[in-house]
């Protein structure tokens, strides 16, 4: 809905020759719903990011990949799994997801749609594996 600035309501009701007691209460009542408004806003929740690195049967390989994951602050990261393999199980059973089953993180997270997820309160941030690089958390500095 358009925003429109209570100034404006009032020269446009004065105008109007809109009796001015009437207009006060108009106005009173917008100003009433505008600050009922401001108070049911809520604030987005928190929330926290993580990397799911994939972890081949053979091991974990030099070249690693994984994708970004958020979820509430307060939620256990550990169940993160547990939670895309729920939403997995629950797109399997659905009639697109008996035609193209998942099989894997990869797949779960590439073809379900983002509703679904949201739905666990679990938001993915890559659709795509992104590489995941070791660094040492050293810089180093210069001895003079």
């Amino acid at each position: 809905m358009a925003k429109v600035d209570i100034e404006i309501v009032r020269k446009i009701l004065a105008e109007s020759g809109v009796d001015v007691r009437l207009a006060a209460e108009i106005l009173n009542q917008i100003r009433d719903a505008v600050a009922e408004e401001a108070v049911e806003r809520e604030k987005p929740a928190k929330k926290q990011t993580l990397v799911l690195v994939s972890d081949p049967e053979e091991g974990l390989p030099k070249d690693l990949t994984g994708w970004v994951v958020q979820l509430l602050e307060d939620d256990d990261p550990r169940e993160v799994a547990d939670k895309i393999v729920d939403v997995s199980k629950a797109f399997n059973e659905s009639p697109k997801g008996k035609r193209v089953p998942v099989e894997s993180f990869g797949d779960a997270v590439q073809s379900i749609p983002s509703k679904l997820f949201r739905e666990s309160e679990l938001w993915i941030k890559t659709r795509d594996p992104v590489r995941v690089i070791p660094v040492k958390n050293s810089i180093g500095r210069r001895r003079d």
